[in-house]
């Protein structure tokens, strides 16, 4: 009877170690169930269109991809943080906030650094890559932290009713007809910059303030009109041998002298290595903007509580 126990015992003591060592734990690279509030993602690619809904927190270690024939729609009020060095790579459609279609924002998607202590920097941003979609749009969101936070190659979301701050760039636009319009981006190393002569961005009615640049261009067929671009170290820098004519903003004084002062052209031999055109300002807003910029103030309050 003795030894039948220890049998029993023994052959008890063997199942539980191979019941252990054939559990396979959940990766932290799929979905979560429905029933947690916190969504961790690792390297994670979209196999199917996904929303993500203001019920849960979604952070992102590693890489977020959206492959093309896919869509990303993150809701309003939503949050998503992410971790050091992460990046969402979008090859096919991504759309953040609330509609185009739809009348006015009532909540903020907030895409911020996972990190304690954050800093810019910490995350790669948004790069979208190639996609040639028309379909993806970033609308009621704030955006921080990141190194690049929008880089937008070949393709033209619109960006509206935002604001970009406490990044190293907040905008990069390569080869893209981009309407970038209604936004605060401020508190960034570079706010806007802005690369190739064959596209048309539209950069229209927004604060572009306390940067160190405002708007770093290379690309000279920029439509930049009726924005604020005041309080920045450098307001425009211009990068390419052609002229650039951006009439109709707020520089921050109607002195000519002083508007000069914050543009870097080929009439600053002294801060430039190359042949520069020239930046022809005139005419010029005489006073702030006041309806440039992001409209919602006050949903900035709610977010930070």
């Amino acid at each position: 009877m003795k030894i039948q126990l220890i049998h029993y015992l023994l052959f008890l003591s063997i199942g539980f170690v191979i019941g252990i060592g054939c559990t396979t734990p959940d990766t932290i690279n799929h979905l979560p169930s429905e029933d947690d509030t916190e969504v961790v993602l690792e390297d994670y690619r979209l196999t199917e269109d996904e929303t993500w809904e203001p019920e849960k927190a979604y952070i992102i270690n590693g890489t977020l991809e959206i492959p093309q024939d896919t869509t990303l729609n993150i809701s309003p009020g939503t949050t998503v943080k992410l971790g050091r060095d992460a990046r969402i790579i979008v090859q096919g459609i991504l759309k953040i906030g609330t509609p185009l279609a739809q009348e006015q924002v009532t909540q903020l998607v907030h895409l911020t650094s996972d990190n304690i202590g954050p800093a810019p920097g910490d995350w790669n941003g948004i790069f979208f890559d190639h996609t040639h979609d028309l379909e993806s749009f970033i609308r009621g969101a704030v955006i921080e932290y990141a190194t690049v936070a929008l880089d937008i190659k070949t393709t033209s979301p619109t960006v509206t009713d935002c604001t970009l701050h406490l990044n190293e760039t907040a905008i990069a636009l390569d080869g893209s007809d981009a309407h970038i319009h209604h936004n605060d981006i401020l508190d960034n190393n570079i706010g806007i910059r802005t690369i190739g002569r064959q596209t048309l961005p539209r950069i229209q009615m927004n604060n572009i303030t306390k940067n160190e640049t405002g708007i770093h261009c290379e690309n000279v067929q920029s439509i930049i009109q009726h924005n604020n671009l005041n309080a920045n170290v450098f307001a425009l820098r211009l990068n390419v041998k052609f002229d650039f004519r951006i009439p109709n903003n707020w520089w921050g004084s109607a002195d000519p002298i002083e508007i000069m002062d914050t543009i870097i052209d080929g009439g600053d031999p002294g801060l430039i290595m190359k042949q520069i055109g020239t930046v022809l300002y005139q005419p010029f807003a005489d006073a702030e903007i006041a309806d440039a910029g992001f409209p919602y103030p006050t949903l900035l309050t709610e977010l930070r509580k």
